[in-house]
């Protein structure tokens, strides 16, 4: 619920000439007493100055800012020798704990203490005094009392603005909601109806994050969104009775919706009116209507529309204030079937004057200009604006952006065109986040993490909470028995105010294996810049450079002797000779790559793909190259359904510049468990090595490496998928080994995919149809992530 602060209710003052203020009087329009100097103080207008409207708009800006004063207002009037000024105050009352709570019975008093929140000594004005009244009765409406009433009265204290306050109860009848019915609904699920306004099956994951309509308002709300929800299905005539409560014999009761569905519409001929600056064929053509034959959906007609006006504003004369109705023409031989004329009234050419940007108080202007697409002296252009638009929707810094144009005195252009601004107006929200989690997966074990990140984060800006200038910040640690990382990183996509992405990162990340412990200490600086290709010449994928500098050391080696290149004879401390040898090593890494990211949707994509291709120089105390390529794809192959077929492959390769060095076993290659061959054991499709008196093998890594997963997903409810998958893939032992036949696996499974939003969780099943001999399987595999 948000905060009502204090308004400026009223500022009257009447043009005067130049004359002085001879008085200023201050109306304490809230009867409690006190001193007037207080109000004085604030303000700049006093007897014997110049009359200045501007400086009475201050003092009232001044005061209200004070937060002491629920209403402000100024007036001025002429009097024989100048004029007074007359500032009208209503103070807030100044709250003194405890609550006094009467009429609860379910809610103890402490209870509704809480609810309403309100904080010993804080001013309160009447608006507040209600907000924290409505808190308290939704927390009754979630306890199923849906005619609560909740009334806050101040009781003063003489001598000031000091007072008690006394909550009023009306509980009224508690009426646990068993169901939510639907008579009259022959053409839609009911499942899907009470989806409409957020109620979902008890084993739906959705549902344990939203609350069921109770009160009469939320009910009213719900039958409004049930009837859109039928509208948008073609019954345009689909009526829905304000819901009554039936008691269902069991001290519950149901909420009844009474629907009377009308008849499905469908679309006929299509025609626009009123277009003389194009062709209206063109329009339509450019425009995509909807198929003849189609559900007539109000959505889909609305959308229709819209697209109308955007092909009418753009293009070679872009006119602004283009206004497109739809008007639904029944057929005489079959009333069910709508002709439909989209009827256009045609706006006029703009020429932008200037773009102006407002409700952006920390965000950078040029952080917004920069995605839009338009600018001085251009013609206003309808999709280039809605393109804008979303491009500043998609940075996900603001909770609302819309733009529009502004009238100016500039007047018209040697063409005829108007002169107006083009103003994007947004506003801001919550771009900073700090989680901490408890996680768990078949790798890693439990383990704790934390992360505080900023999505509009500014590296110089401490004034503002390091905030506003488009650059991302994450700071993250990991803690658990097998792993432990800790990151700080900071992004600037646009560096030199160029498509110049650059990625400052410092890491230190430590995990336990069987063998031996492994510590990575680094830091790491990205460039990134989109590539253009002929014919084109459009961004196509991302080309970047990636340098990384590591200090990497073993800890905790196993000593134990294990068989040389698997005879039964030679045997040696392997663990301790790659800890001898390689431990303790200054690495630092050139890599230049590729990137193309074509997904629908980062988290949970339905089409598109993601593709890497790299290349790594390593220098330092090890001197190595590695070649790699990665690439997904997604197929929406069922789209009325939402069946997904994903298909990943991914090939790596890496030798050392000299044969005397060798690859060491933290650069080397391996495959198995819940992020590549699920139904193998973590990092068991690769090369092993047998501990001496053998039983017990332990990878040993390769240098070449190919993968291959399929995934098919069907989702059963929102939230919830049932996957089933193959994966297959080999580590060969040596660089561009091909010879798989000895480390090859190919496994299949089922899985379970959770979509909580920030916390998915993946479970698998999966059995091999081959694997390599000494492989351990892992029929049941878990992980906390979106795709691998």
């Amino acid at each position: 619920m948000k905060k009502l602060f204090s308004l400026l209710t009223a500022l009257s003052i009447l043009s005067l000439g130049a004359v002085d203020v001879t008085d200023v009087k201050v109306d304490v329009r809230d009867k409690f007493g006190g001193d007037a100097g207080a109000v004085l103080s604030r303000c700049q207008t006093r007897p014997g100055v110049p009359y200045d409207p501007v400086m009475v708009s201050r003092d009232v800006t001044a005061l209200n800012e004070s937060g002491e004063f629920q209403e402000i207002s100024a007036d001025a009037t002429r009097n024989a020798k100048g004029v007074t000024v007359t500032f009208s105050v209503y103070r807030k009352v100044r709250y003194q704990a405890p609550l006094e709570v009467t009429g609860n019975s379910f809610f103890s008093a402490s209870k509704v203490t809480s609810e309403a929140d309100l904080q010993d000594g804080g001013l309160y004005s009447e608006g507040d005094l209600a907000d924290a009244a409505a808190r308290v009765r939704a927390a009754y409406w979630k306890k199923n009392f849906p005619q609560a009433k909740v009334s806050i009265f101040p009781r003063m204290i003489p001598g000031g603005n000091n007072c008690t306050l006394r909550v009023v109860i009306d509980e009224g009848e508690r009426q646990k909601v068993h169901d939510y019915v639907f008579e009259g609904a022959k053409h839609a699920d009911a499942d899907d109806l009470r989806a409409t306004f957020d109620v979902f099956p008890w084993w739906n994951p959705k549902g344990w994050f939203s609350d069921s309509p109770v009160s009469d308002d939320q009910l009213a709300q719900a039958a409004d969104k049930v009837r859109a929800y039928y509208n948008d299905l073609g019954y345009l005539d689909a009526q829905v009775a304000m819901p009554v409560r039936v008691p269902d014999g069991t001290g519950r009761v149901n909420i009844l919706f009474k629907v009377t569905e009308g008849s499905l519409y469908k679309i006929g001929e299509q025609s626009i009116t009123g277009v003389t600056r194009y062709s209206p064929d063109l329009v339509m053509a450019k425009s995509e209507l909807p198929q003849t034959g189609s559900v007539a959906g109000a959505k889909t007609l609305a959308d229709a529309a819209h697209r109308v006006m955007v092909t009418v504003g753009s293009g070679d004369s872009g006119l602004a204030d283009t206004r497109v109705d739809v008007k639904r023409i029944p057929r005489e031989d079959d009333p069910q079937v709508l002709d439909i004329v989209y009827v256009v009234t045609e706006g006029v050419p703009v020429v932008i004057n200037d773009v102006v940007i407002e409700g952006n108080d920390y965000t950078k202007d040029k952080v917004i200009r920069r995605e839009i697409a338009l600018g001085p002296g251009d013609r206003m252009l309808e999709d280039r604006a809605e393109r804008s638009q979303r491009r500043l929707e998609n940075l996900d810094y603001f909770a609302r952006v819309r733009y529009s144009l502004r009238q100016t005195n500039r007047g018209k252009d040697a063409s005829g065109a108007e002169y107006r601004d083009l103003v994007y107006e947004v506003e801001e929200k919550n771009t900073g986040s700090f989680m901490i989690g408890l996680g768990a997966s078949s790798i890693d074990s439990i383990y704790l993490s934390a992360e505080l990140s900023q999505a509009n984060f500014d590296l110089f800006a401490p004034g503002k909470w390091f905030r506003g200038a488009g650059q991302k910040g994450r700071i993250y640690a990991q803690v658990g028995p097998r792993i432990q990382t800790y990151e700080a990183a900071v992004t600037e996509p646009h560096l030199f105010d160029r498509l110049l992405e650059l990625t400052v990162e410092a890491y230190r990340r430590q995990r336990w294996y069987d063998e031996y412990d492994l510590v990575r200490n680094g830091a790491a600086a990205t460039l990134a810049y989109p590539v253009k290709f002929w014919p084109t010449w459009e961004p196509f994928g991302r080309f970047g450079v990636r340098l990384s500098a590591e200090l990497i050391s073993f800890e905790d080696v196993d000593d134990a002797q294990y068989y040389v290149n698997g005879s039964s004879d030679a045997t040696r401390p392997l663990f301790k000779d790659e800890d001898s040898k390689y431990g303790d090593a200054a690495e630092a890494v050139l890599r230049l790559f590729w990137s193309h990211d074509t997904r629908d949707n980062f988290r949970i994509a339905t089409r598109g793909g993601r593709t890497q291709v790299f290349g790594d120089l390593a220098g330092g105390d090890n001197s190595y190259w590695r070649l790699g390529v990665n690439h997904r794809q997604y197929f929406n192959v069922w789209r009325r359904y939402k069946h997904i077929l994903m298909a990943s492959v991914r090939a790596e390769t890496i030798d050392s510049f000299s044969e005397s060095d060798g690859v060491p076993i933290y650069n080397r290659m391996f495959l198995g468990g819940p992020r590549s061959i699920r139904g193998v054991e973590y990092r068991n499709v690769a090369p092993l090595r047998e501990k001496a008196g053998g039983g017990d093998w332990s990878p040993w890594g390769g240098q070449t490496l190919f993968c291959m997963n399929f995934e098919y997903t069907v989702p059963i409810v929102q939230m919830l998928r049932l996957a089933a998958f193959t994966d297959l893939g080999s580590v060969g032992e040596e660089e561009f080994d091909l010879d798989f036949s000895d480390t090859f696996a190919w496994t299949v499974g089922i899985g379970i995919r959770l979509d909580i939003p920030m916390f998915p969780i993946r479970l698998d099943f999966a059995t091999p149809l081959k694997k390599p001999d000494h492989a351990e399987e892992e029929l049941f595999s878990f992980s906390v992530g979106y795709d691998f």
